[in-house]
């Protein structure tokens, strides 16, 4: 069985890029910030609104679960990326890439 708690993972730590597939997101203007602590944020226009915590995913490599949210991110590693899903009371409402941010 999987452990729901915080993931230190260094491989997700970092800014990124949220380029969306597919679903309700907007096309440009998000990205997240991921700290090696397993926390991390959603921003918009630069702005960090919605904390999350990276946790090893049940199904996918791994989860950012929102604190304040009934939302739920699964992340499976997708060449030097992520691909993810966005999951609302564990429905998809989105689909989209994380590429790293390299300017930083």
């Amino acid at each position: 069985m999987q452990d729901d708690g915080p993931c230190d993972d260094a491989t997700l730590a970092g800014r990124w890029y949220v380029e969306r597939q597919a679903g309700l997101l907007p096309p440009f203007g998000i990205t997240k910030r991921i700290g090696t602590n397993g926390r991390g944020w959603t921003c918009v226009a630069g702005v960090p609104l919605f904390p999350f915590r990276v946790t090893d995913g049940r199904t996918t490599d791994r989860e950012l679960r929102y604190s304040l949210l009934p939302i739920r991110d699964e992340l499976v590693r997708f060449g030097s990326g992520w691909a993810g899903r966005g999951l609302i009371f564990g429905r998809e409402f989105c689909r989209f890439r994380l590429s790293p941010d390299r300017q930083r």
